[in-house]
């Protein structure tokens, strides 16, 4: 198994460096290496650091595919990954960024066109939440050794997978890209495993967490849940300020209730569907018991600051 050029069956494109030493520093981090000492990695990093934004990118893209394709334990993918992380959110704040929707933003310049497709930037953050999701899996599937450490661990995977999952989001939103396939579904899918694990509590064998949660899976997820409500209904009005930053104080007053409780039969209500890859939708008709999901009801306040921000109140 090899981490190096090829095709990235997960992302459904042909990697392809920028520059001949682009391509020789992508082949020199190998899964060989993902064993090896973690200087190996540090020393490798360095490297890209003195190459550049646009080198960088494309090793890093390898890099992280053939991560997710290496036997490791979920100690290592995790270590792995807090080394290259910093790197990965630095190289995509330095990548170009370019306005790909119809027509222009509303702060675009003469060449802020181009053309739709995922972006490399997208596609990093979506390797590190698929790799980060396949170290939490394996955490949690693990010996019960160590169990402090495991908690810590886990906490930061978990953290860093709806922050990833958020900034593929954002990304799509704010320069006019497509969301990368499956975005919308692993994100759903990752709330109901947390949400059948807590009701199951863990595997035999394994003690019972003591103190409370560090994330608030349920608070993440709604957050998102609204952000990607919001883009729907507002377009690019959510890059609105007012409208990035009330999403934390929705989410608290914002509910996700039980479709076949005392909703039955309603109209005009907002499902998520989670065996669809896409945020909440309007549901126009009469809810049926065929829904598997959830109804959301954000407070009104959401909604009555879309609004102004598509009237152009807020900026």
């Amino acid at each position: 198994m090899d981490g190096s050029i090829g095709y990235l069956p997960a992302l459904g494109v042909a990697a392809r460096a920028d520059s001949p030493s682009a391509a020789s520093a992508a082949c020199n981090l190998t899964w060989q290496c993902f064993h090896a000492d973690l200087a190996v990695v540090r020393d490798w990093l360095g490297s890209l650091r003195a190459a550049g934004v646009r080198q960088a990118g494309p090793a890093l893209l390898l890099a992280l595919a053939g991560l997710r394709r290496a036997t490791l334990s979920p100690f290592r993918r995790l270590s792995i990954l807090r080394l290259l992380k910093g790197p990965v959110l630095k190289t995509c704040a330095g990548l170009p960024k370019s306005w790909s929707g119809p027509g222009q933003p509303p702060d675009a310049g003469a060449d802020g066109a181009c053309p739709r497709g995922v972006k490399l930037e997208q596609r990093l953050y979506r390797l590190m939440f698929q790799n980060l999701h396949q170290a939490l899996i394996q955490l949690d599937r693990g010996p019960p050794a160590q169990e402090e450490r495991q908690v810590r661990r886990r906490d930061w995977a978990l953290h860093n997978l709806f922050r990833f999952c958020a900034r593929q989001l954002r990304y799509a939103a704010l320069w006019g890209c497509p969301v990368p396939v499956d975005t919308w579904r692993d994100l759903h899918d990752l709330y109901v495993y947390l949400m059948v694990r807590r009701v199951t509590g863990p595997a035999p064998g394994r003690p019972r967490r003591r103190a409370p949660p560090a994330v608030d899976a349920t608070f993440e997820y709604k957050q998102l849940l609204l952000f990607g409500l919001a883009e729907q209904r507002a377009g690019r009005a959510v890059r609105s300020s007012a409208v990035l930053a009330g999403l934390g104080r929705w989410a608290g007053a914002t509910l996700l209730e039980d479709p076949h409780g005392g909703l039955h039969g309603e109209t005009g209500l907002y499902v998520v569907d989670i065996g669809q890859d896409q945020p909440p939708r309007r549901h126009p008709n009469p809810l049926d018991a065929g829904l598997r999901g959830w109804v959301l009801l954000p407070p009104a306040e959401f909604f009555e600051q879309l609004e102004q921000a598509k009237l152009g109140m807020v900026h």
